[in-house]
């Protein structure tokens, strides 16, 4: 009897045993996970001590009936705790994920060499519909075939206000900078007032606005086609589709012609269109072939949603028949920039989310170039990684050749992988930036002239130390526009001039900041020439300008190898460095974008 007794005593354990295991479940609450695991084991020793003080008093004939009441408390204990924690498990098979340890472990950690094949894993949440896949998310190719409500196949407003707020932007300074009617018409005047008569003034009983065939006909439908595309690039339902007779893609075309539309009607009679800026609708002036005309009517708000489909359509064609095969042959970046003029609105929609033009939701097409991104699987964001360096590697941290590859290589997360250059930035640096000087007179002899260059920019890393490091940095002007005031002249058109020119700067170096950091202070100077198209600052002046500057900025990494320039630069250009002559001062707020690239790194 007391052998029996004590299979019978060993064979309650091991269901005990069991039913902690199986019913050991984390709960999500509001404060976290809420594991029972404890409650079950307090539970269990409780019931143990309880059974065995009652063995000691009545025997082991009583020790059979010690597992029901301790498995009925477990199941109660379980039962109760999911319920106030709204427990959800999920169930996988012992070795069919990769998380498993070998038999005996999960996850590294020791488990009871009693427990069934079967573990429960922490639950994940799942969507509200039940039409959403259990597990996992929903991948974008799965997207557009998605009915469920998936929060990852949902607009991404955020970029698609981001996107338009920019080219609204863009069009915006296009205008003004072009024309000064724009300008004196927005600047004068009660703003809301003239909006407001610009919107009741709309001729909605005239289909013709008096502007030229290639504007209403060509130029908006283009824009028709950028903003269907800013639309698409944003819209998991259908940035991934090709052109095809589905209802998927057709969906797509709609709700993006529904956009254009929006857009259209906002840029014609918006706060942030024409009616506001420029105020086109609430005066009436005299056009070349027309007595009087306010330059409003039908046919853009038209052109601009139907005139775009088509034009996205044609462009979807030439993408999937003749772009998607030359792109296979040549990887060139001025080869598949060619390319992109067989698509050039979808390529400009790129450029207004800040990538390639010849960038593809559909696949994978990057630029063979020393330029181009890393592969991969690098990490986001690895400045710490200098830290583990050996102590030798450390104390020779004075240039690019600095980091110790074999180190670094075990940590690239790829067999044959490049290793990571451990700071942010790297040797080379390839970028542009956009600045703009209203008014300065400092040393120069004239003053009222306004400057805007768009200069290229590129850097070499020659020394590098823990809190600082130079560069060279010569650049090359792509166009500098100078405006100056026309003397003598009544006519408005007429009382600026504006020139044009480009340059090169080949002497300039810069001061880094905080090598290591995100965020990398620096200080800059720049000296070179510009040439012009006419003679600038006088009439008998020169056409060609000596430049020097001095600048101070920030250069703050968005990713690794990506950075933002924020700046501002005392320029001084000059006929003659020789002798006293015209000048001009130049002071320059500018905004800039720089890839770095490390050869042999990523």
């Amino acid at each position: 009897m007391e052998i029996l007794a004590h299979k019978i005593w060993e064979s309650e354990m091991k269901i005990r045993v069991r039913v902690r295991a199986v019913l050991s479940v984390q709960c999500p609450t509001k404060k976290g996970w809420f594991q029972s695991m404890p409650i079950l084991s307090g539970l269990r020793f409780i019931s143990v001590s309880a059974g065995d003080s009652t063995e000691r008093r009545r025997g082991t004939r009583r020790r059979s009936g010690i597992a029901a009441p301790s498995v009925l408390q477990a199941l109660l204990a379980c039962f109760l705790a999911c319920s106030i924690g709204m427990c959800q498990t999920t169930i996988r098979e012992q070795g069919s994920s990769s998380e498993a340890g070998p038999a005996g472990h999960e996850n590294g950690v020791a488990t009871p060499s009693l427990l069934p094949a079967r573990v429960f894993n922490p639950p994940r949440r799942l969507s509200a519909s039940a039409q959403e896949p259990a597990l996992g998310r929903v991948s974008l190719e799965e997207c557009p075939f998605q009915e469920s409500k998936a929060r990852e196949c949902g607009v991404h407003w955020r970029q698609l206000i981001l996107s338009a707020a920019v080219f609204n932007a863009f069009q915006n300074t296009g205008n003004l900078y072009t024309s000064y009617w724009y300008r004196w018409e927005t600047t004068h005047g009660k703003w809301w007032d003239r909006y407001v008569n610009s919107v009741e003034a709309w001729r909605w009983n005239r289909w013709k606005d008096d502007n030229p065939f290639l504007d209403d006909y060509v130029g908006h439908p283009m824009m028709g086609a950028i903003t269907n595309n800013i639309w698409i690039q944003n819209d998991p339902k259908g940035m991934t589709l090709e052109q095809s007779n589905t209802r998927q893609y057709w969906r797509r075309m709609f709700r993006a012609f529904l956009f254009s539309t929006f857009y259209s009607f906002e840029w014609k009679l918006g706060p942030a269109g024409e009616a506001g800026i420029g105020h086109s609708g609430d005066h009436f002036y005299a056009d070349p072939g027309v007595a009087s005309t306010n330059e409003t009517g039908w046919v853009e708000l038209v052109t601009t949603p139907v005139g775009g489909m088509l034009w996205t359509l044609a462009e979807d064609a030439l993408d999937k028949h003749v772009i998607r095969r030359l792109e296979n042959k040549s990887r060139n970046p001025f080869a598949l920039l060619g390319m992109m003029f067989l698509n050039p609105a979808r390529s400009t929609a790129n450029i207004f989310r800040f990538r390639p033009p010849w960038y593809r939701d559909s696949r994978v097409v990057k630029a063979s170039t020393f330029w181009s991104d890393p592969p991969p699987g690098a990490p986001v964001f690895a400045p710490k990684i200098a830290a583990s360096l050996t102590a030798t590697t450390a104390a020779r941290e004075r240039g690019p050749r600095i980091v110790d590859a074999a180190a670094l290589r075990g940590g690239s997360g790829a067999l044959g992988a490049p290793p990571l250059w451990p700071w942010p930035g790297g040797v080379h640096e390839f970028g542009a930036w956009w600045g703009l000087s209203l008014t300065g007179h400092i040393v120069g002899e004239l003053h009222n002239i306004k400057y805007m260059p768009i200069d290229l920019h590129y850097s070499y890393l020659l020394s590098r130390h823990r809190n600082w490091a130079i560069r060279y940095s010569p650049e090359m002007a792509a166009m500098a526009m100078l405006s100056e005031p026309t003397p003598n002249q009544t006519d408005r058109l007429s009382q600026r001039k504006r020139t044009y020119g480009s340059g090169l700067s080949p002497v300039g170096l810069q001061l880094d900041f905080l090598p290591s950091s995100r965020v990398q202070p620096f200080l800059s100077t720049n000296e070179g020439f510009v040439c012009f198209t006419d003679r600038v600052l006088s009439p008998t002046g020169s056409r060609y300008m000596y430049t020097a500057d001095l600048g101070i900025g920030i250069n703050i990494f968005r990713t690794p190898r990506q950075a933002v320039t924020i700046g501002y630069r005392y320029q001084h250009l000059s006929t003659d460095v020789s002798r006293r002559s015209a000048g001009t001062d130049a002071n320059t707020f500018y905004l800039g974008a720089s890839r770095f690239r490390t050869r042999g790194y990523r």
